[in-house]
């Protein structure tokens, strides 16, 4: 069972920023592209840092990792900064629902230099391949998805799986990232329980 992610609990504004940010600098961005930026973005700050950006929980899907959560944006997720239409091909297709680039870059001041370095790279390096490339690349051996579909034997039901992908075995062996990530983890937890307060505080 997917349960609700920190990423929405703890994360939704500034996530909500981050894909329409995407979205503003990918014209067209297909949704299943966006997906795989997404995690890439995660993939390389964990790397860096110990922690993801996002917090979205990632699942093992047959073309990728995938945060079901940025994935129900064809179905109204995030509405308040992206939208999803389908093209004359029937691909699912995301832009900001703000149509000024300045209003999509204010948002992102939620963000530290250092953080926009690490999403700005991964924009640039990924926003002329195709969707499928991408799914390429995540499938590339010794990649976490390869490496937990080995491993569970996952079976797919039409594309999609239940088996979650934990960011957190990037960090292998480092005791230093793993404390690193574990206090973030708990700041993160911590954040969510204040944001469940104050809806219950405003009902």
């Amino acid at each position: 069972m997917i349960i609700m992610s920190l990423g929405i609990a703890a994360n939704k504004e500034k996530n909500g920023a981050l894909l329409a940010y995407i979205a503003k600098n990918v014209p067209n961005i297909h949704l299943r592209k966006l997906l795989k930026i997404i995690y890439l973005i995660d993939e390389k700050f964990m790397k860096l840092r110990g922690f993801p950006i996002t917090w979205f929980d990632y699942y093992a899907w047959a073309k990728g990792p995938v945060a079901p959560e940025v994935y129900d944006i064809k179905t109204g997720a995030f509405a308040e900064y992206v939208s999803c239409y389908k093209d004359q091909n029937g691909s699912n297709i995301v832009e900001s629902v703000l149509p000024s680039e300045y209003q999509v870059l204010k948002q992102m001041e939620v963000y530290s230099p250092f953080e926009m370095e690490i999403i700005d790279d991964i924009i640039f390096r990924y926003k002329d391949n195709t969707a499928d490339e991408l799914s390429d690349l995540t499938h590339e051996d010794g990649t976490l998805w390869s490496i937990i579909v080995n491993r569970e034997n996952v079976n797919f039901v039409e594309g999609k799986s239940t088996i979650e992908i934990p960011l957190q075995l990037l960090n292998g062996d480092d005791a230093d990232k793993n404390e690193v990530y574990e206090d973030a983890k708990w700041n993160m937890g911590f954040q969510a329980a204040l944001n469940q307060h104050k809806e219950h505080t405003n009902v």
